[in-house]
């Protein structure tokens, strides 16, 4: 791609891009400060040019944690001698142009210097008599003149023509920019840039004028045109004749406000992040497909409540339409729980809301062999998820309405009984429930589920309609967003914000991402501490309400070489607290990092080095921490694990940027121990996927290789050797091993000899060949849509079956 005049006019001339604000005294290059008078923002670009340590005088980017310098203003070459930079805002140094004066310098080794105050250059300074638009034949154009006739061709600032930025949002109040925008207009008739300069609120008030084409506005600094008719990007006689819409450069965005209309448009600059493209794996394949609840696809079943564990056929009172379920609660059945069940079909999900009565309570339920979960609340009642596994036996939690105290369940649309309700079978057996598409609830059935629906219970002497409504099924759909993220970090000096990355990056790139909503963060990480110092600081917190917790610790533990032992048993501790109360876990494996004795006083390096020993222990406290994370996971703990070897590959355990060892230089980075900033956004995009992989369950219809149960068996048969069933990916149900019936009886033909659960029946009747004694001689089962087993050429000599992986849709 070729590079843009403007761009490519800079390079030659050494102009940089503008500067938001250049300093008038020392400062610190760490942290958001006011400078000349104005607060700074996160991605400011400031020129720094009073440092006391001249050697850092330059073009910064603001930040939080450690400033960094420009991308286009860190090499001797893109800060050589006539190098200049226009400075935006500030009261003392606004508007002005600053210049470069060192002759070649070596970046951080040499002092920098930049024209002071008294002799800066405001920009008609650098506008010569010969100034070329003259087509004089007596003056001869200096390089000045030259680069300010280029630049007249390229790039135009508002304030040239009197753009004031003093409007609010919403109001028809400000300097009215109508002039200003004619005047520019008029002028920038050759292709030139319109610069938008932000002084002050960054808003910038129109009364009359809708019309923004013909200029190419350069939005680095995120302006708004305000105004009665700043709604639409060009008019409707400019639309209909195909006319250019308004185009925008640089690396912000116009926004335009409509002070009459509550409507706004906002125009990127081109190229367009690659984020925002979609690719293959960003289209979304729902299929929502309605449910015929008048039909046999809906059985209506009751359970009693609370003591029941298993679910019988529901007829009383209900009647049945294509989307509406109506129970009388006058003559129907009293004291249970009705369901109107629909056999699940696995990665599926199913949506419904119901019209409850007064004195309903609310169900979502998930039936399985001998017990079932339910998700259940009152009108305008708490929530509750109950796991029954037999008569009278069951374990129950509350569940967290959301947002904070009595106010969110007091808003009737996100109450259980008041919302529209998603589950989504996950697999045979793991469930997520949505209220309003979010997750409320999750868990896992111990067998396939057989059922899953809608329910009520009311007490007895209750009359009046309540309705199960609009019952719809969605195939490949997609996920439910997620509660909304409380987060709490662990650790040391790779997480403590020191150089950002942990925790900042990881919320920005989580918000929004996959229906995200990032609410709160607390970091109680601490630079040098070891794990047993975090463990005293988790110990001592409240868990509640928080959903992840993330954790990177390790590093300082080696450094001090404590006890493997020690370390292994605190660890545990760590994880113990941090998934008290439900949370999520996520671990990061630190690199092993370079001993470096010498590092903190290396020549240009000073301060960045890190006296560190030990690095060698790192790996098995690695291991250590990998090892823990998969005794917890496989008990069931929801914790990730991301290692940052895969994500920044060797780079702290070779590459450093020691100048005088003259090693490789890698933007992974920071020093000896630490990733750099670049790293940290890297880390921190492996963390927030590892994060969503714990979150949402990987979808699959597959079971694992299960006995077959002592119930599904009929007619004296039974187990021989090793019976099992299990389902694959591809949804196939499979059963294999040996049965038989030992007592001789019940071996005719077309015997059943197992009945199947729901999950398990083919959707038509199918005949599959087996072996049926020793000789191998062959027969056959018959497998009915109604879960019958029946078999055919049972040898009466040996009694058995082999069921030679029968498989089904």
């Amino acid at each position: 791609m070729a590079r843009p005049a403007t761009a490519a006019v800079r390079l030659l001339t050494g102009e940089r891009e503008p500067v938001r604000l250049a300093t008038t005294a020392n400062i610190l290059l760490h942290g958001l400060q006011t400078i000349d008078g104005v607060a700074t923002k996160v991605g400011d670009r400031v020129l720094v040019k009073n440092q006391i340590d001249a050697r850092t005088n330059g073009i910064y980017t603001a930040s939080e944690g450690q400033w960094f310098r420009a991308a286009d203003a860190r090499t001797s070459r893109t800060m050589q001698k006539g190098t200049t930079a226009f400075v935006q805002e500030g009261p003392t140094n606004g508007e002005i142009t600053f210049r470069f004066n060192t002759l070649a310098p070596v970046v951080d080794t040499d002092p920098i210097d930049i024209t002071g105050d008294g002799d800066a250059l405001h920009r008609s300074d650098l506008l010569d008599e010969d100034n070329m638009a003259s087509n004089s034949a007596t003056k001869v154009p200096s390089q000045q003149s030259v680069k300010a006739f280029v630049e007249s061709r390229t790039a135009r600032y508002s304030t040239e023509f009197g753009f004031v930025d003093d409007g609010a949002a919403g109001a028809n109040t400000g300097t009215n920019n109508d002039a200003a925008w004619a005047a520019a207009k008029a002028t920038l008739t050759h292709g030139e840039t319109l610069v938008m300069v932000r002084k002050n609120t960054g808003m910038f008030y129109f009364a009359t004028t809708s019309d923004f084409t013909g200029i190419l506005i350069n939005a680095t600094s995120n302006p708004t045109f305000s105004g009665p008719n700043v709604y639409a990007d060009r008019t409707s006689a400019q639309r209909d004749s195909k006319a250019p819409a308004v185009t925008v450069t640089g690396t912000g965005k116009l926004l335009f406000n409509s002070t009459v209309l509550n409507v706004t448009f906002m125009h990127h600059s081109e190229p367009v992040d690659k984020v925002d493209f979609l690719t293959d794996g960003d289209v979304a394949y729902d299929e929502p497909v309605p449910v015929d609840m008048s039909g046999a696809q809906i059985s209506m079943l009751k359970t009693p409540w609370p003591n029941g564990n298993t679910f019988a056929a529901s007829t009383n009172g209900i009647t049945k339409t294509m989307n509406d379920i109506q129970i009388n609660r006058a003559t129907a059945d009293t004291s249970v729980v009705q369901i109107a069940g629909i056999v699940p079909e696995p990665t599926c999900q199913y949506s419904w809301v119901i019209g409850y009565n007064t004195g309903d309570v609310g169900y979502a339920v998930f039936a399985y062999e001998g017990g079932y979960h339910c998700i259940y609340a009152a009108i305008g009642g708490s929530i509750f998820h109950r796991k029954v596994t037999g008569p009278a036996t069951w374990a129950e939690v509350a569940v967290s309405h959301f947002g904070d105290g009595t106010a969110a369940s007091n808003e009737p649309a996100y109450t259980f009984c008041g919302a529209s309700i998603t589950v989504d079978m996950l697999t045979p057996t793991k469930y997520q429930v949505g209220l309003n598409g979010v997750v409320i609830a999750e868990g896992e059935l111990p067998s396939p589920c057989q059922y899953l629906g809608p329910g009520i219970y009311f007490a007895p002497a209750l009359t009046g309609i309540s309705h199960y409504l609009n019952f719809t099924k969605t195939r490949n759909p997609t996920r439910l967003a997620q509660r909304p993220v409380r987060a709490m970090f662990v650790g040391d000096s790779k997480m403590d914000d020191i150089i950002i990355g942990w925790p900042r990056d990881i919320a920005r790139i989580m918000q929004g991402s996959m229906g995200t909503q990032w609410e709160y963060t607390k970091n109680i990480a601490v630079a040098g501490e070891t794990l047993a110092q975090q463990l005293t600081r988790l110990l001592a917190e409240n868990m509640t309400g928080y959903t992840d917790v993330f954790v990177g610790l390790g590093t300082n533990d080696a450094q001090g070489n404590l006890s493997t032992t020690t370390f292994e048993t605190n660890l545990g501790l760590l994880f113990d607290q941090a998934l008290s109360l439900g949370a999520r876990l996520h671990v990061l494996l630190t690199p092993a990092f370079f001993d470096r004795a010498d590092g903190f006083a290396k020549t240009g390096f000073a301060n960045q080095g890190q006296n560190s020993a030990g690095g060698q222990r790192v790996p098995a406290y690695r291991e250590i921490m990998r090892r823990v994370c998969a005794t917890y996971r496989a008990s069931g703990n929801k914790i990730s694990v991301t290692d940052v070897g895969k994500i920044c590959g060797p780079s702290l355990a070779r590459y450093l940027t020691w100048a005088s060892d003259q090693n490789r230089v890698d933007t992974n980075v920071f020093d000896n121990i630490h990733e750099s900033r670049l790293a940290r956004t890297k880390i921190a995009q492996g963390v927030a996927r590892a994060a969503y992989g714990i979150a949402t369950t990987r979808r699959t219809r597959a079971y694992p290789v299960t006995g077959i149960p002592a119930g599904w068996y009929t007619n004296n048969w039974a187990a021989l050797t090793s019976p099992v069933f299990w389902m694959d990916e591809r949804g196939y149900k499979h059963i294999d091993g040996i049965i038989s019936n030992a007592a001789g009886a019940n071996l005719a033909d077309g015997t059943q000899v197992l009945q199947l659960p729901t999950y398990m029946r083919p959707s038509r009747t199918i005949w599959l060949p087996t072996v049926t004694q020793k000789a191998n001689t062959q027969g056959w089962i018959e497998i009915q849509s109604t879960g019958v087993v029946a078999v055919y050429g049972v040898d009466s000599t040996n009694k058995f079956m082999r069921l030679s992986d029968a498989h089904w849709e």
